[in-house]
């Protein structure tokens, strides 16, 4: 655990994530390959992926890579899709996943439980396995580290309910720093809206240990549309 933690640390991951219902051409086990290919040539610590057949694909390659394996599943009317359940746990346990992020939020998943409780129940049944809390708030920090999380992550801040607003201001610096005070020896990772380098730079500066970044970096047609939209501007 330790390893895989000392592998990451101060270093970058980088997502390599893709959506067909987004229109988005980059989404098949392939591309996504092909962008943890070019990432690894670029220097990245490790990967964050979605689904078997995508970490299947990279892991195939870079069996040596630290991979952040997470698989969304969407179920109506739940707002929890981030590994929600046991089932996707255990098969990227069998994928070979060093990491496994999960739903850490307040939030119910779709089996009635509060989606930071799978943590204790991955720690039961895999003590080794490191495991990454995706949240929101510093309640949610507690929550995840309670239930045993390796990694805090700050990915979900500004998509829940509660943290909306935080949205429009990027990368939530703020969090980062509330959570390193209150949990000094937490391990933090900055992910969700890192777009410039000076983003990743603050990131460390307010107490992340490694950082996350997937759009800015591997979705040609959102960074082609965050400039457009401000040139229209």
């Amino acid at each position: 655990m330790k390893e895989v933690l000392a592998k990451i640390k101060d270093k970058l991951i980088v997502s390599c994530q893709g959506n067909a219902s987004d229109n988005n051409p980059f989404h098949r086990p392939e591309d996504m390959l092909m962008m943890a290919r070019a990432a690894k040539i670029g220097g990245c610590a490790g990967f964050r992926a979605n689904t078997p057949p995508n970490i299947e694909a990279i892991k195939g390659e870079f069996p040596d890579v630290p991979m952040v394996g997470i698989w969304k599943v969407v179920t109506e009317g739940c707002d929890v899709y981030i590994t929600p359940t046991m089932k996707e746990v255990d098969k990227l346990v069998e994928l070979g996943c060093e990491i496994i992020a999960v739903d850490g939020t307040n939030r119910k998943n779709c089996e009635g439980n509060y989606a930071y409780e799978l943590i204790g129940k991955i720690k039961a049944k895999y003590p080794n396995q490191v495991v990454m809390a995706d949240l929101a708030t510093l309640y949610e920090a507690e929550k995840c580290l309670e239930q045993g999380a390796d990694i805090i992550s700050t990915t979900l801040s500004g998509y829940t309910q509660e943290t909306l607003d935080k949205y429009e201001r990027g990368v939530d610096l703020d969090l980062i720093k509330e959570i390193r005070t209150k949990f000094p020896n937490a391990f933090i990772n900055a992910e969700g809206r890192i777009w410039t380098l000076d983003d990743a730079r603050n990131a460390f500066d307010y107490g992340a240990d490694v950082v996350t970044i997937g759009t800015a970096i591997t979705s040609p047609m959102a960074i082609t549309k965050r400039f457009n939209t401000i040139i229209k501007k």
